[in-house]
């Protein structure tokens, strides 16, 4: 009689064991923080009026010291840029600007490398239309 009936709905039984390690390895990736350290690198959407580390009331000569370095601190953190940050580039978008000096010094004489392009048909149409205006003319 038990093999014909239907088993839709019910719950296998809770092994404790595996219920015990699926918390432990869900938990061991936290960490509570009991001081507050600021990430100098993000920047904040918008300051809170609630948080205590956005306060600026300085009642001793040591908290106004603080504050003081605490933006000295930001402003030199966001000022750099991420040469400063990183060796290399970081991210994929980051490789296109990060090398702005070419690898070979370009010689100017040298016709091999260097083939600057004089006068093109546009070029010669947008002198002409530009000659042409009324306006340029008499402003000139």
């Amino acid at each position: 009689m038990g093999e014909g009936k239907c088993t839709f709905g019910t719950r296998m039984p809770i092994d404790i064991h595996m219920l015990n390690e699926i918390i432990y390895r869900e938990v061991k990736h936290f960490r509570n923080y009991k001081i507050y350290r600021p990430n100098f690198g993000s920047m904040p959407v918008a300051g809170k009026f609630y948080a205590a580390h956005d306060q600026l009331k300085a009642e001793s000569k040591e908290q106004t010291e603080k504050v003081e370095n605490y933006t000295k601190n930001v402003s030199q953190t966001r000022s750099k840029g991420p040469h400063s940050k990183y060796p290399s580039a970081a991210t994929e978008n980051q490789e296109y600007g990060w090398y702005y000096k070419p690898l070979i010094a370009m010689d100017r004489n040298d016709k091999r490398f260097y083939h600057p392009k004089k006068e093109s048909k546009h070029t010669k149409i947008e002198i002409i239309i530009l000659s042409s205006n009324p306006k340029s003319r008499a402003k000139s």
